[in-house]
């Protein structure tokens, strides 16, 4: 269920106006079916919250042999150009996640763009379940200190990224899928079955969660993803 497929296809795309990339590797596991079936019937979703992040929905850790799968990819992405960084890498966490959270029932902190790290060390990656219709992933600056990505150093400018959203916190209507007055939407990347997004964990960024996708984990057009996360040299 976990191979990597034989001709998976690379991408490395440039986030304008900054030195960050984002890959993306289509095709990624060979037996994509069975996964798509693993993810609807057999994995046990534990409830909102239990993994101790904001992570809108409920989440299942994914069996070690998808840790290897997306390990073997990691190690395949560092003989490509510009893949130096993934000469070494830890794997953290693989999460079958299902966004479950209505736009209703979000806090304030849940409607802005989020980061996964502040190191400059640790990578995030996307791996959509879901095609197009259900929303890829956007990046985003925030506008109060023209920033992209955040590090140890801005812990004032994360306070006042904050305390922003939560004083809009009335005019701040569900996920965030555009610019809005506080931050400026600057790429994205559309989902596709078996497509795999990896960019840096410091970067903003969020789901896109478009207005197809239901709420109900058990309904045909969840937003199911795998949301991994690992350390690069």
């Amino acid at each position: 269920m976990h191979q990597i497929n034989t001709d998976l296809q690379i991408q490395v795309n440039p986030i304008p106006h900054s030195n960050h990339l984002v890959w993306v590797i289509d095709n990624f596991i060979a037996d994509f079916n069975a996964l798509v079936r693993y993810s609807k019937e057999k994995a046990y979703f534990n409830p909102v919250g239990a993994d101790g992040t904001l992570f809108p929905g409920v989440r299942d850790e994914m069996p070690k042999p998808y840790y290897e799968s997306l390990s073997l990819l990691i190690d395949k992405l560092s003989q490509q150009p510009n893949g130096e960084q993934f000469k070494q890498h830890k794997i953290a966490k693989c999460w079958l996640s299902k966004v479950t959270l209505s736009p209703l029932q979000l806090n304030a902190t849940q409607t802005m763009p989020h980061f996964d790290s502040l190191s400059a060390h640790d990578m995030a990656a996307v791996h959509y379940l879901n095609d197009q219709q259900l929303g890829g992933t956007n990046f985003y600056r925030y506008k109060g200190a023209d920033t992209l990505h955040l590090s140890q150093d801005d812990k004032d400018i994360i306070l006042k990224m904050v305390d922003e959203v939560k004083q809009a916190a009335v005019t701040r209507n569900g996920y965030i899928n555009d610019s809005d007055e506080l931050f400026e939407k600057v790429f994205s990347i559309e989902a596709k079955p078996n497509r795999l997004v990896i960019y840096s964990g410091n970067i903003l960024h969020s789901a896109n969660i478009t207005n197809k996708v239901e709420f109900d984990k058990k309904a045909p057009n969840n937003r199911t993803s795998i949301n991994s996360f690992f350390s690069v040299a």
